[in-house]
């Protein structure tokens, strides 16, 4: 409840109107495209027959109704405030892929509706764009263009490449985040089958990643996300994107936030302390947009650079985690200390002696299943994994009991090597913090599909296990589960290879950790 009181404070801005009380659009405009295309637009104006005023464009792949009390009170700030269906919305047969038209593509509905709006009399021609999880995304590509008008961006909880952040990972699809999520975008089933059918970077999806084009974006923004969001490190790109390498008006004016939040509204298995909610710092979109939009002024926005949680203890335990920090940049400095696998379960920074080679099964038929982490529509943030471990087919390796707090904080990389009797399979990875009472609290995880592999020479498997900042507490144990499957997170591998028809045959794995084939994960530490 906190993590959604939370979202309501941050997107209406301290407004006390309830859903009944929020005032019809004062009109509906058609915004006219490039290609003839109409888009119905409902206007909110701080008072009737308002002109001149600054503009808030939110545009919305869920249509003009849903989430209008996260942003209709804008309005009462003095805000002209736009809510846009995009025009895959208004596709009523379900076959537009959300988000292709919103682009630097032949059409370009999110430069065409910014310099159109800007244009009309009741705005005073500058224009911001808001918006969280697919509103967002449309934001994030809609930048590229470099709408004259757009002075700034309000951009949570959103993937900057579809296809690394919302559909795959590491060979693997996202399943039940694409079969819940294009299902509530894109009602057609053949827009689920396409994306199944085109599980590698190619030019569709290339035309739905902003990051390669960040350097023609030329307007300051907040790029907002949270640890367990799905689309977490969507969030950080963004931001090193623009702030590295975007155009005048971008580079060095990005603001990052990230706290110790899922994505909006999904159900967080375990919760944070109560200053999670909030960082102790002003960012509300209301002060954002003035600055922006009402100012008129070319001094820098006054928040530090990056704002983070670092995580800490859930049980009330003592720890220096579960605190706000800032920072002139990111990544913050951090050693990279490696952790290695050894046998019995153990793992330590001591690297490996001699040879070892460590047996788990897969069976497609049996997967390991999902809880907790970075989820759209399923139980979302820290769970206890111990119901998973507990398995016959998931490892685990385990530190001994840290002698102080230590504090992981950045992007995290496992290594594993592996023999298989299968020539192609899946290794899921998930973080755990381990407490003393026994609780195992999932921090970040992972998967990789293997290609080639044989039963004699082992093939390198790299996880990505994104960025988190965590404070492992003196007296817990830091500890790594790996297994064949993390499902319906991700898709189950069927071990023969796609398109097969029949039984799923098992996966008989060989770990294989060693001085030559050093399995193990590397944490960025803080001294």
């Amino acid at each position: 409840m906190r993590h959604l009181r939370f979202i309501l404070f941050l997107f209406t801005i301290s407004f006390s109107l309830t859903a009944t009380e929020l005032p019809q659009p004062h009109m509906t405009l058609m915004v006219p495209m490039r290609d003839g295309t109409e888009l119905p637009t409902d206007i909110y104006l701080p008072y009737t027959d308002a002109k001149n005023c600054p503009c808030i464009l939110i545009r919305s792949p869920s249509g003009r109704l849903l989430y209008k009390e996260a942003y209709v009170p804008l309005s009462q700030a003095g805000y002209v405030v736009a809510i846009q269906a995009t025009r895959s919305y208004l596709d009523t047969s379900g076959k537009t892929f959300p988000f292709v038209h919103d682009g630097w593509g032949a059409q370009q509905d999110g430069y065409d509706s910014v310099e159109w709006l800007a244009k009309h009399p009741i705005t005073n021609g500058k224009v911001g764009t808001y918006g969280f999880s697919a509103m967002g995304i449309t934001q994030l590509l809609m930048a590229p263009t470099a709408p004259p008008s757009l002075r700034c961006q309000y951009i949570a909880w959103a993937a900057s490449n579809i296809y690394d952040h919302g559909i795959h990972c590491g060979g693997q699809l996202y399943k039940s985040q694409i079969d819940g999520w294009l299902g509530m975008y894109a009602k057609d089933p053949s827009v689920v089958q396409f994306v199944y059918n085109n599980n590698v970077y190619n030019d569709f999806w290339r035309s739905l990643d902003s990051l390669p084009v960040s350097q023609t974006v030329n307007v300051p923004a907040i790029h907002y996300g949270g640890w367990y969001d799905t689309f977490s490190q969507g969030t950080i790109d963004a931001f090193l994107s623009r702030e590295q390498n975007g155009a005048q008006g971008a580079r060095n004016n990005q603001i990052l936030i990230m706290g110790p939040w899922t994505h909006p509204y999904t159900k967080m298995v375990m919760q944070f302390p109560e200053n999670s909610a909030n960082p102790p710092v002003d960012i509300s979109p209301i002060t954002f947009f003035n600055h922006y939009l009402k100012n008129d002024t070319e001094s820098p926005y006054h928040l530090p650079k990056v704002i983070y949680y670092v995580m800490g203890t859930l049980d009330g335990t003592p720890s220096s985690g579960n605190v706000w920090k800032t920072a002139d940049s990111w990544p913050i400095a951090a050693e990279t200390v490696p952790l290695y696998i050894h046998p019995h379960g153990r793992l330590s920074k001591q690297e490996q002696i001699g040879n070892h080679q460590i047996q788990f099964h897969y069976n497609p038929n049996d997967p390991t299943p999902t809880i907790g982490g970075r989820n759209l529509f399923l139980e979302s943030g820290p769970a206890d994994l111990r119901a998973v471990e507990g398995r016959d087919d998931v490892m685990t390796f385990t530190s001994e009991p840290l002698t102080h707090d230590t504090e992981v904080t950045g992007r995290i990389f496992a290594t594993l090597f592996l023999t298989s009797d299968r020539d192609s399979t899946d290794v899921a990875l998930r973080l755990s913090d381990v407490y003393p009472d026994g609780k195992s609290v999932l921090i970040a995880d992972s998967i990789t599909t293997l290609y080639d592999l044989s039963k004699s020479k082992p093939k390198e498997a790299k996880l990505d296990l994104w960025t988190t900042s965590q404070v492992f507490a003196k007296g817990h144990r830091i500890r790594i589960s790996i297994s064949g499957s993390n499902y319906p997170r991700f898709d189950k591998n069927t071990n023969v290879g796609l398109h097969y028809i029949g039984p799923a045959p098992i996966a008989h794995n060989t770990l294989i950790s060693s001085k030559d084939y050093p399995s193990r994960i590397d944490l960025p530490t803080v001294k």
